[in-house]
């Protein structure tokens, strides 16, 4: 076997390591992955895809999935998942770290620590992460929405 054939199977099962993990990334509410991500990325064509998103403009992206993309300067800057929406439609997924829409601040902060920013009254919260941030918003108590966006966005 030639050592330019060893390489390009090396090179075809790395490619295909890597492309399981970010199709499970999705399925397993870890989202954060993407944030960073080009806009022509294969990740975020396939994450695009698999949530059946459509561009409202170059920087936005809608799905009826109750997920919604936002783009700056072509990275993948926000996300946003919504229990119920009339725009965006109801998420059915699985949330970020171990998130459940419905969840009692209370919870949330069991799950996140102590938030870097909250509003009980308007029912918000902000938690900073290692590498992004979370903000959740709450209806009558329970989470009802979640954005998960680049630090300094």
């Amino acid at each position: 076997m030639d050592t330019n054939h060893s390489f390009r199977k090396v090179l075809a099962l790395l490619f295909a390591v890597f492309s399981f993990a970010f199709a499970q990334a999705a399925e397993d509410g870890s989202f954060s992955s993407y944030l960073g991500k080009g806009a022509e990325s294969q990740e975020i064509k396939k994450l695009e895809s698999d949530y059946k998103c459509e561009m409202v403009n170059e920087d936005h992206y809608r799905s009826s999935t109750g997920m919604e993309l936002i783009f700056k300067n072509g990275k993948l800057n926000q996300i946003n998942l919504y229990k119920s929406s009339k725009v965006y439609g109801s998420f059915t997924g699985k949330l970020p770290n171990g998130l459940v829409f419905g969840s009692s601040s209370a919870d949330v902060k069991k799950m996140l620590g102590k938030p870097s920013l909250e509003y009980s009254s308007s029912g918000y919260s902000e938690f900073e992460l290692k590498d992004y941030g979370v903000s959740c918003w709450y209806e009558n108590g329970q989470l009802s929405q979640i954005s998960l966006a680049l630090k300094g966005s």
